[in-house]
């Protein structure tokens, strides 16, 4: 979350799902929601979608995702206002 922003106490106001920073590199996950405003249209013009399937290819600062065939390298305060559902984890 941005510096100094917190979730409301309300448990029905939390966003669906988990930060995207808080999965392992190679879990898919389903896109669920954008907080940032800000970089919620060029997400969607670089294929983040509503429900869009997503490889986290590495975490850090850039964060690296795969969407489709396409691999984005997004800041880690945009990666920290992203919000998804595990679909699956990668074994290895």
């Amino acid at each position: 979350m941005p510096d100094g922003a917190t979730f409301p106490r309300d448990a029905t106001a939390l966003p669906p799902g988990v930060p995207l920073l808080d999965l392992a590199p190679g879990t898919i996950a389903i896109l669920r929601t954008v907080l940032d405003p800000h970089s919620h249209a060029v997400l969607r013009s670089l294929g983040l979608t509503d429900a869009a399937r997503l490889r986290i290819c590495r975490l850090g600062d850039p964060c690296i995702i795969q969407v489709r065939s396409t691999r984005i390298g997004l800041s880690r305060a945009v990666a920290q206002s992203i919000y998804v559902t595990v679909a699956e984890q990668e074994v290895l």
